[in-house]
């Protein structure tokens, strides 16, 4: 099917979210805020041969963190086609597209949540971290008690949103947030949300599920507890709902710490999803990526990409203190695609695991060195985009 994907016009809208409501059952009042929040230039649609719009999708702007430094992120969310447009390759020409608009727009990575991996797959994403849901009865967090003040805020509330922001501090793979990202947090689609500072250094966002009626669970969709008085206080907030909602959920760390405060095993993994991720500039992603303390080295690239011509040829990428520089040429021997190198960056999967994968080989010296440049903690994220 021809497809031509371009810029969002005003009066194609409507389509667009008719296209969107089909693939993602969401209601257009959440459309039109998903729109308000990243503005149309962060918009794309697709188009078929007769010009009727059949699918669309978009980029939120910010950053992600790689052993503390931000590196900038084009986050492709909201992909969606017609049920009568499907199996075409549409939604192929418009991840073609993305890349095009990340590179054109200087954007090094790009990352995504995926409802199926193999059309991502085919423009060269792959599985690079994880977002973990726990579950845990409120009825077994009894006895704990507040140890920091609790003070309830707005979570709209601009000073309110000021002050997370503040407090929020990224792990390796968390987001650099974005003011979209950030309103996502703060409020729904439907419904509302709640929020409370937690002392000095925390904070909880939270909602009701269902957003009516009881019995309800909590959804804690974001929070900030650094110490161990501030996670306990917490813990100690969420369980005084327990005489109206069951259950407590939470997106956390692979090995999260808010488990070791929960006072008996009682806890479960509800859900696992493992998000994706592709270099757009390899060098320009290499450079402002930050390293672990004390590591060093010299590794020789050979990389391939069948759709960005720009990114093909032998690199040198040498890291010290922090720091890297890549140049041209070398040895290339480490030969190495796109969807082995977003794990590799990432750090979710070693160069020796993706060997074993055959999604790169080389010199066993130069896979040994990779697999201690790039050795990082679990990559995850908590919120979707």
């Amino acid at each position: 099917m021809p497809v031509t994907v371009r810029p969002l016009r005003e009066s194609e809208w409507l389509p667009l979210v008719e296209a969107l409501s089909q693939s993602f059952n969401a209601p257009v009042p959440g459309w039109e805020r998903f729109r308000e929040r990243l503005g149309d230039e962060q918009l794309r649609v697709a188009y078929d041969e007769r010009e009727r719009v059949i699918g669309g999708y978009a980029i939120y702007p910010m950053g992600q963190v790689w052993h503390g430094r931000s590196v900038p992120l084009g986050g492709i969310a909201g992909v969606g086609v017609l049920p009568d447009a499907r199996g075409g390759g549409v939604a192929k020409e418009m991840m073609v597209d993305a890349l095009a608009e990340l590179h054109r727009r200087r954007i090094p990575i790009a990352g995504l949540y995926p409802a199926t991996q193999r059309v991502y797959r085919s423009v060269g994403f792959e599985q690079a971290g994880e977002r973990v849901r726990y579950e845990v009865p409120l009825s077994s967090l009894g006895g704990l008690r507040f140890e920091v003040d609790v003070t309830p805020v707005d979570p709209v509330d601009p000073q309110a949103v000021a002050v997370f922001r503040e407090r929020y501090r990224p792990a390796h793979g968390n987001l650099d947030r974005s003011d979209a990202i950030w309103s996502r947090l703060s409020q729904p689609y439907v419904g509302r949300r709640f929020a409370w500072l937690l002392g000095e250094d925390g904070y909880a966002i939270l909602q009701h599920a269902p957003i009516e009626g009881v019995p309800f669970d909590l959804e804690l969709y974001d929070y900030a507890a650094p110490t161990a008085a501030t996670a306990r206080t917490l813990l100690a907030l969420l369980a005084g709902h327990r005489s109206m909602a069951k259950k407590l959920r939470w997106q956390g760390a692979p090995s999260d710490p808010l488990l070791a405060l929960v006072p008996e095993p009682t806890w479960s993994v509800v859900d696992l999803q493992r998000w994706m991720l592709r270099l757009v500039d390899v060098p320009a992603a290499l450079r402002a990526r930050g390293w672990a303390p004390g590591v060093s080295g010299e590794l020789h690239l050979r990389v391939t990409d069948e759709l960005l011509a720009h990114n093909v040829g032998d690199l040198v990428l040498t890291v010290a203190d922090g720091e890297a520089l890549v140049r041209p040429g070398g040895r290339g021997e480490l030969r190495v695609g796109p969807r082995a190198l977003g794990p590799l960056y990432s750090g979710y999967f070693t160069a020796s695991q993706l060997s074993a994968l055959g999604h790169l080989d080389g010199l066993d010296a130069a896979i040994a060195t990779a697999d201690r440049l790039f050795a990082s903690p679990t990559p995850w994220m908590r919120e979707m985009y």
